[in-house]
């Protein structure tokens, strides 16, 4: 079963976003289905590297997005995805490290992230774009 399924209120009504979205959700649905495919450590960093780059041009792009139509929360949100960057480069980290078990708290992570941080901040600036 996927850990992702898009639905429609997922969008925030701007397709760029919403396809960012979309390919954020078809890469964390791969690392968990390589994850329960048993594939190797290095499978699944690859993946993981892949989201987190991903992430970077995702926030970029709709950072810029938020600053072109002066949407007034954005300082707020720009800190959310810095915060995010943050926590996702430390899960990087105890990953690396080859901790026990920081596979499902990645996933887990990854499914808290992505549901309250779409369905949460990023619905708030659809208003304005």
């Amino acid at each position: 079963m996927a850990l992702f399924e898009w639905e429609t209120v997922y969008s925030v009504g701007v397709d760029r976003i919403d396809e960012q979205h979309k390919k954020l959700f078809s890469i964390a649905n791969r690392f968990q289905e390589a994850y329960e495919r048993g594939e190797g450590r290095r499978a699944l960093g690859a993946i993981f590297n892949e989201l987190i780059d991903y992430t970077a041009v995702h926030f970029e792009d709709e950072e810029r997005l938020m600053r072109d139509r002066n949407y007034p929360d954005y300082p707020r949100h720009k800190e959310n995805h810095e915060k995010l960057v943050k926590l996702v480069l430390a899960y990087k980290e105890r990953f690396e490290k080859d901790e026990t078990g920081i596979e499902n708290q990645v996933m887990g992570f990854i499914k808290n992230w992505l549901n309250g941080h779409i369905l949460g901040m990023d619905r708030n600036y659809k208003s304005y774009v």
